[in-house]
């Protein structure tokens, strides 16, 4: 069959189109599901992700409950030793600074702070419980739905006390410890300095009158507390220092005693090669306190008439106002000792101002004379072991009396006088003042009275039985 001309055929564009649009269904199809593909993937994997994060916080959770009664004990088991440690410590230090750190405001918070740590210490510890929980998980995926259940386990959560309590004690019990160790490592300095000094004084006043070998151990003393005192507080090992001026104290005492031993003995030998021995011999002193004042002079020329010795207990003070009068007992004969710088009673002074007086005195005579006491009598007889110890390292020895004329007391030359005929014996050491003029108007006739019964005058130092209380 033939196609009349001029007709037109549509059926093969239609078949086109219907093509096209099965190409484009089908690549969204596909797109789609690569994107479920995707979506699933990426969801399993998140997923796998949160199962481990769960696993890894369950397992956490379990572990710390497992275990966290054990840590908690461990650290409240070394914060307690350590602070049981600087409660011993802290005992040791505060027990070590009686006596020696005498400032409350440094040792009272130190037994505050021990109080507390012991309080502390001794409080009944517990283990306090918390619950840990791991929320449930639920998968979001409605086509692989999932729940990961939720976990709890009791936990222990530290101790009460707490660690960090207990560890704030021991701060507080070691800063207070340290500010006593540092006091008392201060107190130990300063109390070696005098002894060091004492010391000192000792080998320069014996250096030309004891041999080197007797001044050795203490010339090797003074070196060592000298090399303390120059290195400072924070150098300082208060035992061992406290040990070093204790033997720097005992080794010039012993020196010191030596040698007044020996002054004493070679002055009775002396006097024993001139006549006079107060074993055998009726001995009586005359000491006179106080001066030097001006009517020591007049006393003098008395004595120097009567050809009579005697001792002069001389205040510095006096000494220092009046030099030429101290000279002139020395030059006539007489024995100079001391009594103090200016009169205090020795028991009320403390060590310090003890050696004060003792030393200055010592100076200002002589300077004064050139001689050197080695005999201290005590304002008012006022003495103690202190005060003996302290002047036996000053290189003087303790003189009293043993008959007291009451000079001071009745101010009248025949009373006086009275007084002492009626009271002496062998071995008298009769205290007197020529403080007063009273006194000095009865010494001729006193002297006198002695001599007309056989009684011999010495300086104090001869007697015997010199020092009696």
């Amino acid at each position: 069959m033939s196609t009349p001309a001029g007709s037109t055929s549509t059926p093969a564009p239609v078949a086109r189109r219907r093509a096209r649009w099965w190409w484009i269904v089908a690549i969204v199809v596909l797109l789609l599901g690569a994107a479920v593909v995707v979506a699933g993937l990426l969801e399993h994997r998140a997923w796998v992700r949160t199962v481990a994060e769960y696993d890894a916080e369950v397992a956490r959770v379990t572990d710390e409950a497992k275990n966290a009664r054990d840590r908690a004990e461990d650290a409240y088991a070394a914060s307690v030793d350590a602070l049981d440690e600087t409660i011993d410590d802290g005992r040791s230090v505060r027990a070590a600074s009686k006596g020696q750190v005498a400032d409350r405001g440094i040792r009272k918070p130190l037994a505050a702070a021990l109080d507390d740590a012991e309080q502390l210490r001794d409080t009944e510890v517990t283990y306090p419980v918390v619950t840990r929980t791991v929320d449930e998980v639920v998968r979001p995926n409605p086509f692989r739905p999932d729940v990961l259940p939720q976990v709890e386990h009791d936990v222990v959560g530290g101790s009460d006390p707490a660690p960090a309590d207990l560890d704030a004690a021991v701060d507080d019990v070691a800063e207070a410890s340290a500010a006593v160790a540092e006091s008392r490592r201060q107190w130990a300095l300063d109390e070696l300095a005098p002894a060091t000094a004492e010391g000192r004084d000792a080998l320069t006043d014996l250096s030309d009158q004891v041999g080197a070998r007797a001044l050795g151990p203490l010339e090797e003393a003074v070196t060592d507390a000298e090399a303390i005192l120059d290195a400072g507080t924070d150098a300082v090992d208060p035992d061992e220092t406290v040990a070093l001026r204790d033997l720097l104290l005992d080794t010039t005492e012993s020196v010191w005693a030596d040698r007044l031993a020996d002054i004493r003995t070679e002055r009775r030998q002396a006097a024993r090669a001139r006549g006079v021995d107060c074993r055998k011999d009726k001995c009586v002193a005359l000491t006179f306190d106080d001066g030097p004042v001006p009517d020591t002079e007049r006393l003098l020329r008395i004595l120097d008439r009567k050809n009579a010795p005697a001792t002069f207990f001389m205040v510095g003070d006096n000494v220092a106002a009046r030099p030429g009068i101290a000279r002139a007992v020395v030059e006539r004969g007489h024995l100079v000792a001391n009594h103090t710088w200016n009169h205090p009673q020795l028991t009320t002074l403390d060590d310090g101002e003890v050696r004060d007086e003792l030393r200055r005195t010592q100076d200002a005579i002589t300077d004064a004379t050139g001689f050197t006491p080695f005999l201290l009598r005590p304002p008012y007889g006022a003495v103690d072991g202190n005060v003996r110890t302290l002047a036996t390292r000053t290189g003087l020895d303790i003189v009293l009396w043993n008959l007291d004329s009451d000079d001071w007391g009745t101010r009248d030359p025949k009373k006086i006088r009275r007084h002492v005929r009626a009271e002496v014996q062998r071995g008298s050491n009769v205290l007197l003042h020529d403080l007063h003029p009273t006194t000095v108007d009865a010494v001729p006739k006193i002297i006198n009275d002695l001599r007309k019964e056989d009684y011999v005058l010495v300086t104090v130092d001869l007697l015997v039985a010199a020092g009696g209380s």
